[in-house]
C-alpha cells in the first residue's frame, strides 16, 4: 500500500513540475536523444525531474554540494576557497566554473548509474539516453556560464558555500559549551593513550599477535625527478591534470605498506561489496586499496593529496558494552604532496572522521595551540623525507585498527599484494538488485553505525563513529574541523 502511495506521488510531482515546465517549453518530452532541442529552459526541468526521481529513490550522492540557484554546479571544500579570488582572473574563473560543472556531472552520472528500473520508468527513458540528455546539457550550461560578461558573479560566489558536518541545534540541546571540557579531557587522554603507543612499538616492547604485511601489486614506481616533473601538469586552480596511467603510477609510488596485527578476517583488507540481502561486506580474498585524488592549499598555493582507503569487515565487539564496535572498518591514509612532488605532511583518520593524527615531514613547524581547550593537531611522530627507495610502513593493531606505528621501509617480498581501485568505484557498486553507492543519506554507510552516536550526539555530528564519504568526514568533537579542510597546514604548521 506505501509503495504504491509513494509511486502516486511521485507520477503526481513529476507531472505537475512538467505540467509547469511545459509553459515554458515544449521540447521536454522527446522521441530519443537525436531529437533533443536543448535550451536554458529545457535543461533546467530536465535537471528538476532528475532531482525528483534521485531523491525519492535515494540515489543522491552526497559528496560534492550543489550551488544554490545554479543547476549543473557543485562545489566542494576546495573549490569554495577559490570564491574571493576568481573576481579579477578570468582563466582562474572559468576554470572555476568548469571545476564545478565537471564535479556536477561526475555525480549526476553515478546518480544515474545507480537508478533502478522503477525509476528509470518513471522517467520514460533509457538508461543510456537520461545520461547522454544530462551530459549535453551539462556541456550547455557550462557554455552559457562562461559566456562573457558574468553578470551575477557576486551572487554566485556567495552561494558557493559548503555547509559543515555539525548541528548546531544538536549542540544547543546537547549542552555542548558544557561538555566541552569532559570532550578535551577525553580527547588528551586518547592523544596519552596513542603516544604511548607508538613509543612502545617503536622500542618492540609489545606482545603482538601474528602480522599480515600488504603491499601495492605494481613497482612501476616514479623517480623523485620525474614526480617533479608531474608537478608542472595543472590546471589554472592548480590541480594536477594527470593521464589515467600516470595519476595510477603516482599512486604506486606513495603507496603504503600495511603490517596488520592479524587475528581473524576482520584485519583482513579487502574489496568492498554488498550481500545478496543489501549488507555492506569486505571481500578479503581480493586484498584492495581505494585512491582518491583531491588538492589542498597551503601558502596561497594548491598542493595535491594523495588518498589511500583500506577496508577492514568490521571493529569486532569486545562484549556487549562496547560502544566502539561494529560492522564495518578502515584506515584513511593521506600523502600532501609539496611543489617538488616530496611529501610535505601524511596525515590519517579511520572513515569515521575519528582519531586524526598528523604526521609532519621535517619540512614544517607546528603552530602552537592558542588554547587548551581547543582540539588541535596531534601529532605522535613526525617523519624525515623519504628517500629513494623507501616507503611508509603503517603498523596497525588488531581488531581496533588503531594506528601504532608509521615507520620508513622497503618493499618486502614475501607481503600479500593489493590493487589499488579508484575510490569513485564505491559511489556505483554492482549487485544482483542494480547498482548501488556504498554511502547512503548524508553520505553514511547504511549498517556501520556505532553505539558511541548516543553518547557522543551533543558534539553535533550525525552519528559519531558511522563510516562516512569523502566530504563528510567531521574529525574534531570540540570546534568545528573536516577531513578535506583547505586550511588545515595553514592552521597548524608554518614552512621549516
Amino acid at each position: 500500500m506505501l509503495i504504491g502511495l509513494r509511486f502516486v506521488f511521485v507520477v503526481s510531482l513529476i507531472v505537475l513540475m512538467t505540467g509547469c515546465a511545459t509553459q515554458r517549453t515544449s521540447h521536454l518530452d522527446f522521441e530519443d536523444q537525436s531529437s533533443v532541442e536543448l535550451s536554458l529552459d529545457f535543461c533546467r526541468n530536465w535537471s528538476e525531474q532528475l532531482d525528483v526521481v534521485i531523491a525519492q529513490y535515494e540515489a543522491r550522492d552526497f559528496g560534492a554540494t550543489k550551488v544554490k540557484d545554479y543547476v549543473y554546479l557543485r562545489a566542494d571544500r576546495f573549490l569554495a576557497a577559490f570564491s574571493d579570488l576568481v573576481y579579477d582572473d578570468p582563466n582562474l574563473f572559468r576554470a572555476w566554473v568548469s571545476a564545478m560543472v565537471d564535479l556536477d556531472q561526475e555525480s549526476r552520472q553515478i546518480e544515474v548509474n545507480n537508478l533502478n528500473e522503477a525509476a528509470l520508468r518513471l522517467l520514460g527513458k533509457d538508461r543510456l539516453t537520461i545520461k547522454d540528455v544530462t551530459k549535453r546539457c551539462s556541456v550547455f550550461f557550462k557554455e552559457h556560464y562562461l559566456e562573457e560578461p558574468f553578470d551575477d558573479l557576486e551572487k554566485l560566489t556567495s552561494v558557493v558555500f559548503i555547509p559543515d558536518d555539525y548541528s548546531s541545534a544538536k549542540r544547543a540541546l546537547g549542552l555542548y559549551p558544557l561538555l566541552k571540557i569532559p570532550f578535551i579531557k577525553g580527547i588528551k587522554e586518547w592523544h596519552k593513550q596513542a603516544r604511548d603507543t607508538f613509543e612502545r612499538y617503536a622500542q618492540k616492547d609489545v606482545k603482538v599477535v601474528s602480522t599480515r604485511q600488504y603491499e601495492p601489486t605494481k613497482k612501476n614506481i616514479f623517480r623523485p625527478q620525474e614526480v617533479a616533473r608531474l608537478m608542472s601538469q595543472r590546471d589554472a586552480l592548480g590541480q594536477l591534470t594527470l593521464s589515467p596511467d600516470l595519476l595510477s603510477r603516482l599512486f604506486v609510488t606513495y603507496a603504503p605498506i600495511f603490517t596488520i596485527e592479524d587475528s581473524g578476517e576482520f584485519d583482513r583488507v579487502g574489496a568492498v561489496d554488498f550481500t545478496k540481502e543489501g549488507a555492506v561486506t569486505v571481500n578479503v580474498l581480493e586484498p584492495t586499496v581505494y585512491t582518491h585524488l583531491t588538492h589542498t592549499r597551503f601558502e596561497g598555493r594548491t598542493l595535491p593529496q594523495l588518498v589511500y582507503v583500506a577496508w577492514f569487515l568490521a571493529r569486532p565487539k569486545e562484549g556487549v558494552g562496547d560502544l566502539l564496535g561494529g560492522n564495518l572498518d578502515g584506515i584513511i591514509w593521506r600523502v600532501t604532496l609539496d611543489h617538488d612532488g616530496t611529501p610535505l605532511l601524511f596525515d590519517s583518520i579511520h572513515p569515521c572522521g575519528c582519531y586524526h593524527m598528523f604526521f609532519p615531514t621535517d619540512r614544517l613547524v607546528p603552530n602552537a595551540a592558542p588554547s587548551e581547550f581547543v582540539e588541535w593537531a596531534f601529532s605522535p611522530k613526525q617523519l624525515n623525507e623519504i628517500e629513494t627507495g623507501m616507503t611508509v610502513n603503517i603498523t596497525v593493531q588488531t581488531k581496533t585498527h588503531y594506528l601504532a606505528g608509521v615507520t620508513l621501509d622497503n618493499f618486502r617480498q614475501e607481503a600479500q599484494q593489493y590493487s589499488l581501485r579508484a575510490y569513485d568505484e564505491l559511489r556505483s557498486i554492482e549487485t544482483s538488485q542494480g547498482r548501488r553507492n556504498l554511502f547512503g543519506v548524508n553520505g553514511i554507510v547504511s549498517g556501520s553505525e556505532r553505539g558511541e552516536r548516543y553518547l557522543l550526539w551533543p558534539s553535533g555530528i550525525e552519528s559519531p563513529g558511522a563510516m562516512r564519504q569523502w566530504g563528510r568526514h567531521a574529525t574534531a568533537f570540540v570546534g568545528r574541523r573536516h577531513f578535506d579542510d583547505v586550511d588545515l597546514l595553514d592552521k597548524y604548521y608554518i614552512r621549516r
